[in-house]
């Protein structure tokens, strides 16, 4: 048996409980590995960049650049980067706004325990809705 690639993960999120809580998640599977963390929507944008992540994990309402607008920029940079959105927000404009930046999914946090994990395993599968 052959050991899975590493898949690497960024989490970008203003509440450091969310961030705990959404590491915890990713962490059920050995081979995803949370390699960073940040707390507002341009270091998202600038840490993607350096990183190169598999999955970009974004909030919708961060400080200094929220989440949409991170997506577009990430979007254009790190083409290789999927997204997925994990956020409170159930607003129906907001998640066609969101999905509209070419995002992989969009999961709100009170149900991120059960849809994440396949969130993230459909975008690894899928590779991005534009490719």
């Amino acid at each position: 048996m052959t050991p899975e690639k590493a898949v690497h993960v960024l989490v970008a999120d203003d509440f450091l409980e969310w961030r705990v809580r959404i590491r915890s998640i990713v962490q059920q599977r050995p081979e995803w590995q949370v390699i960073c963390e940040v707390c507002d929507g341009l270091q998202a944008v600038e840490k993607t960049a350096e990183l190169r992540p598999d999955i970009v994990l974004l909030d919708v309402g961060m400080p200094i650049l929220n989440g949409i607008e991170a997506a577009k920029r990430i979007r254009h940079t790190c083409r290789g980067s999927r997204i997925i959105f994990v956020t409170q927000d159930g607003d129906p404009d907001v998640r066609i706004s969101a999905l509209a930046t070419g995002a992989n999914a969009y999961v709100l946090k009170a149900n991120a325990a059960n849809e994440l994990l396949p969130a993230i395993d459909a975008a690894l599968r899928n590779g991005h809705p534009q490719d």
